[in-house]
């Protein structure tokens, strides 16, 4: 659950562009509900989020951002780029110390940081996408605020057409004959993805059946339950770099060993960031899904 910050969706909606003084202001409401106004074309941003500078280097604005957080692991350029400490550990002073005259973060971030960042003038936007149409908007979100509208359009309709592969592929699938999967979000207690999340609009994209969809959002799920439903697929995700930690938790649970999932060998490693942070990279997490789903429609797919 380390990698989910905000469980709770305001998706930002108010738009307004004007010219100020010959400089285009964009004006936008955030996740936090706050009203954000940034004038002309940012070029020293700090991202406070994964999430962010996936995003901001997807749309072709990774030369422009100037510092990141500890997680910001992708893409490899990120690495690059000065800390300002960990997502959840925000330095004020170091973001400060960037000149940044935008910062992106997240809901997730320490509203004591952003609340200081914004006391000294310094525009904050924050986004909180929780579905896959709420990550299509913070993209479109982001680019506008950048000045990058069109990449953010470019970006999002590869990621549409890439979507509708996956759809063509598993077309004439009935609903009843889609594979069930359970995404193990933490083994014990057990928790997972339900209704309402990106991870749940993904499995579904990927033409599963997500067995939490009767629960909504991140939540704990009871083992008797899902040994009652019992999933084909159970899908999990690497930790701490270690493809195999969560199959070995598993394993080492005794309610959980008796899923079909687990006979059968049907305990899917995904790669966490892709699956983990609403981003353009949720593309990565359907098709490799799909192609778990049915190997036999997606031979040819990189």
């Amino acid at each position: 659950m380390a990698l989910l910050p905000g469980c709770s969706r305001k998706p930002a909606e108010q738009v307004h562009v004007q010219p100020v003084q010959s400089v285009i202001a964009v004006t936008l409401t955030d996740a936090q509900g706050v009203v954000v106004t940034v004038e002309g074309r940012p070029e020293r941003i700090v991202s406070a989020a994964p999430t962010v500078t996936e995003i901001l280097f997807a749309l072709g604005a990774g030369e422009r951002v100037v510092a990141v957080t500890d997680q910001c692991n992708y893409p490899a350029e990120a690495s690059a780029r000065d800390r300002v400490g960990g997502f959840w550990t925000l330095n004020i002073e170091s973001v400060l110390a960037a000149r940044p005259d935008l910062v992106i973060g997240s809901r997730g971030n320490p509203q004591d940081v952003i609340s200081a960042v914004r006391s000294a003038d310094m525009p904050v936007f924050t986004i909180d996408p929780q579905t896959l149409d709420d990550i299509y908007a913070a993209i479109r979100h982001v680019a506008l605020l950048i000045g990058e509208v069109e990449a953010g359009e470019e970006l999002i309709a590869d990621m549409e057409d890439r979507l509708a592969t996956v759809a063509e592929r598993i077309g004439g699938v009935p609903d009843d004959a889609r594979p069930t999967a359970f995404m193990v979000l933490q083994v014990v207690p057990l928790w997972t993805a339900g209704s309402g999340t990106f991870q749940d609009d993904a499995i579904r994209a990927a033409g599963g059946r997500n067995t939490a969809g009767d629960v909504e959002g991140f939540r704990g799920y009871g083992t008797e339950s899902l040994l009652a439903r019992d999933p084909d697929f159970l899908l999990l995700s690497t930790m701490n770099g270690d493809p195999e930690r969560m199959k070995r938790e598993v394993l080492a649970t005794s309610g959980l060993r008796h899923l079909s999932a687990v006979r059968n060998d049907h305990m899917i490693v995904l790669d966490a960031d892709p699956i983990m942070r609403p981003g353009p990279r949720i593309v990565d997490a359907v098709e490799a899904m799909a192609a778990v789903f049915y190997p036999e429609r997606f031979e040819t797919l990189d």
